[in-house]
């Protein structure tokens, strides 16, 4: 990711960030490309994915639909070929050490245990038919066969540690006796069951109710301060990125276009997709005039045009914008763009 200590001003490629000096951070993604496999071959799903997460640090990654979110969180804890897919380019560095090529059985010692995941949906993290104690004690026993008073209290445990409440009867019940909030604790205390040092939430809140959204990032925030811990959060929302994140990741069509932290990006997006994001943005809306929308529709995956792969919804393109290909991202002092016009439209 690109290092606090550039120089304002003094635009680097996206191809030197690869190279960039990860000492101190958890995680460091360099130049990573994925794709799926499909009957007609690999369908490209995202391309020049460069970041970083320090410890403790939060990232969020937001995007709409299709932007690569969720495949880039898999790509993370290893489960892309479940899905088809596989990192074709680049380097995903855990703690100095390379992820990519690693066999499944080198992913089970960090998934989970040094890396923990949020699913998007709560019910697809939770087995339907087993009480929630069972699969907390197996999560806490990571699949040993034998089970003590330790493990059971740590269920307890666990399960005090995201607000829930009556813990002792919990334990007994099943996923579709709890509450939607309720599920999507016992799956945040499910991941956090190894101590993980980095927790990945892809979307936490979809389909939750805005009171429940809300308990459930206090929650996250609560036990990123608590447990020391850094988050990665993906969201389309940029409020819910706003609730916990230091930085915010913009992806688009497969593409990092722009990093920043959250404040700097509140005040100022360097990249036209960001901003039109922040404008559209429902909890700020004005109730008197029209609700800001985005022109048009993403491409669909893999199929994206040439040059800047905003530029068709993009008002401030210009012909440059439209030819060659997806522009690599730029230094701006401890900011990021992909933007070829950034600094000229602002």
């Amino acid at each position: 990711m690109p290092s606090d200590l550039e120089t304002a001003g003094t635009p680097r490629s996206d191809h030197d960030a690869a190279r960039t000096d990860a000492d101190g951070d958890l995680l460091a993604v360099s130049g990573v490309r994925i794709a799926l496999r499909r009957r007609s071959g690999e369908v490209p799903v995202v391309e020049t994915a460069t970041f970083t997460v320090p410890a403790n640090g939060a990232l969020g990654v937001v995007g709409e639909s299709g932007s690569g979110k969720s495949m880039l969180s898999r790509a993370l804890i290893g489960t892309l070929p479940r899905y088809g897919g596989r990192v074709t380019h680049g380097s995903i560095r855990w703690q100095g050490r390379e992820l990519v090529g690693l066999p499944e059985k080198a992913w089970r010692t960090i998934r989970g245990r040094e890396i923990g995941y949020v699913p998007q949906s709560s019910m697809a993290g939770l087995n339907p038919i087993l009480p929630i104690g069972e699969q907390l004690l197996e999560a806490v026993s990571n699949g040993r066969r034998r089970v003590d008073a330790e493990h059971r209290a740590r269920v307890l445990e666990l399960l005090d540690l995201v607000r829930i409440p009556r813990a002792k009867q919990v334990v007994s019940e099943t996923a579709d006796q709890l509450s939607g909030g309720m599920r999507q604790r016992v799956v945040i205390a499910a991941a956090l069951a190894q101590r993980p040092k980095l927790l990945i939430l892809d979307e936490p809140t979809t389909a939750l109710d805005v009171t429940v959204q809300a308990g459930i990032l206090k929650l996250v925030a609560d036990l990123r301060r608590e447990l020391g811990m850094a988050v990665m959060l993906t969201s389309h929302d940029l409020a819910v990125i706003e609730t916990i994140c230091d930085k915010i990741m913009t992806m688009y069509a497969g593409a990092v276009i722009e990093i920043g932290g959250v404040g700097d990006v509140r005040g100022g997006p360097l990249h036209p997709y960001t901003k039109a994001l922040m404008e559209s943005r429902v909890d700020q809306a004005d109730p008197t005039r029209d609700l800001v929308t985005i022109p048009g529709e993403p491409p669909s995956t893999g199929n994206w045009p040439p040059g800047c792969r905003f530029w068709p919804r993009c008002p401030v393109a210009v012909d440059a914008c439209r030819v060659g290909d997806q522009p690599a991202m730029r230094s701006f002092g401890q900011r990021w763009s992909a933007c070829l016009r950034t600094g000229e439209w602002l």
